[in-house]
């Protein structure tokens, strides 16, 4: 079989093998009638969408697997502090740390090596902070044309501007709340 020139995309294979509407090429049935290729990912598509509906409509091969996988809520604070849930994380972080310790530490290495790993190690935390330094140089550099487009966009937007400034009052209440109990956990 030779390939199209103009392959489907899967959205509409998907679409046309559903009898509706293609979203990217709006002569994407004909297409796929008159091309072998494309003709096959859309019955490909439609066998796909068979062995869903018939997974959909079979009895669950273990019962009580959907309640057991999905969680319907979010975790508590409570159970957001657990060791139990954050074990396997720290221990992975604690062991990798420890053996990059345990790599630059160990005899065998030189102490050229030694630097030298010290140096890639700090590389990337070299690199994000010097990121962040430019990040916030062009953010002051911009800030007064920002303000200026943005003042200037709700001066020309009578109703816009009354929103915005209407917008801040529960803004700071809000901030109020914030730095308000953010007091009290201090205490």
């Amino acid at each position: 079989m030779k390939s199209c020139p103009r392959p489907l995309d899967p959205i509409d294979a998907e679409a046309v093998s559903a009898g509706a509407d293609p979203v990217f090429a709006a002569d994407a049935a004909t297409h796929a009638r008159d091309c072998p290729s494309c003709q096959e990912m859309v019955q490909a598509s439609e066998r796909l969408t068979v062995a869903l509906q018939g997974l959909l409509e079979a009895d669950h091969a273990v019962p009580g697997l959907p309640e057991r996988v999905l969680r319907l809520r979010a975790f508590s604070r409570r159970e957001r502090r657990t060791y139990a849930l954050w074990r396997a994380p720290i221990l992975l972080d604690l062991s990798l740390g420890l053996a990059g310790a345990a790599l630059l530490a160990l005899p065998i290495l030189t102490a050229s090596d030694q630097v030298a790993l010290s140096a890639a190690a700090l590389a990337p935390l070299l690199a994000l902070a010097r990121a962040l330094g430019a990040w916030a140089i062009e953010s002051l550099r911009v800030a007064p044309a920002a303000l200026e487009g943005l003042s200037s966009g709700l001066r020309g937007e009578t109703v816009l501007g009354a929103a915005a400034l209407a917008l801040l009052v529960p803004a700071a209440l809000g901030l109020r709340r914030v730095l308000s109990r953010a007091s009290l956990r201090r205490r």
